[in-house]
């Protein structure tokens, strides 16, 4: 007898653990995990009554669209400035991680950034300013 019915088993074999490969892929890989908590949390635009001291005399850049959205355009990218300055300044295991940091874009100039603090028995706010034309930082507090 030849190797026809080793041949076949294999074949066989091989079928079934592909077709427990699909069905495992389809319907148990397939729930649904947590989503991955926000990280920054967009507040919006606010008017302080109190405009920007005057524009920027100079052009930042030679890259036309900085000078026309800003060296800090969006939320996302104040976010990033504001976490690498307070980790830089406090240290990473000083900032509470499982709050979101809430940013809001004040006089259409001005990003403030604000996270929660942590292990702290007074509860604190670290605060930042980012100047949204240049990317300079106008301040930065611990508020309680």
């Amino acid at each position: 007898m030849m190797k026809t019915k080793s041949l076949f088993v294999n074949v066989v074999i091989s079928l079934a653990i592909l077709i427990c490969g699909i069905v495992i892929g389809k319907f148990l890989l397939s729930a649904k995990s947590e989503p991955p908590p926000k990280k920054y949390e967009y507040m919006g635009e606010i008017k302080t009554g109190f405009p920007p001291e005057k524009p920027l005399d100079h052009r930042i850049s030679n890259y036309k669209n900085i000078n026309k959205v800003g060296a800090v355009p969006d939320a996302a990218t104040a976010y990033e400035i504001g976490n690498a300055i307070l980790i830089a300044t406090y240290g990473k295991n000083k900032i509470d991680y499982s709050e979101s940091f809430g940013i809001q874009l004040q006089d259409g100039f001005m990003w403030t950034v604000r996270a929660q603090s942590q292990n702290t028995d007074f509860l604190f706010y670290y605060e930042i300013g980012i100047d949204k034309r240049d990317g300079r930082i106008d301040h930065m507090t611990v508020e309680i």
